[in-house]
């Protein structure tokens, strides 16, 4: 009687499984598919990549920080200029150069005008086509 009982359990766990092989019933959690909908959405609107710019300006005072921006966007009005703030200090950083042999370039001409410059590796904007 163990023996017919132990079979037919075995018969009965073997037909659930059979009948339940090959489907596969995703829930989805609608708050996680809106988050990974922005999340794509972000990547999208702010393309970058790893490349260098050169820092011209590390400090804490802001009014200097603005002050060099201004002259280095008159020295070089066709080259981006961005102005950061990393607790404690204003950065002043120029450029988005996908290797460092640009950024170089750049360096050795900047050299001639400003003091204190620094290439630096940093997430750059994706180059226009």
């Amino acid at each position: 009687m163990k023996k017919l009982f132990g079979f037919i359990l075995i018969l009965l766990v073997y037909a659930n499984t059979a009948q339940a092989q090959g489907k596969v019933k995703i829930i989805g959690d609608p708050s996680l598919d809106s988050l990974i909908e922005k999340n794509i959405e972000e990547n999208r609107s702010h393309q970058t990549m790893d490349g260098f710019r050169i820092q011209l300006f590390s400090g804490s005072e802001r009014n200097n920080a603005n002050a060099l921006k201004a002259k280095f966007k008159q020295d070089f009005p066709d080259e981006p200029s961005y102005l950061i703030y990393q607790q404690p200090y204003f950065k002043l950083r120029v450029g988005d150069y996908r290797n460092f042999i640009e950024a170089q370039q750049m360096y050795l001409q900047l050299q001639k005008v400003y003091d204190q410059l620094l290439i630096v590796p940093d997430k750059i904007n994706l180059p226009k086509l």
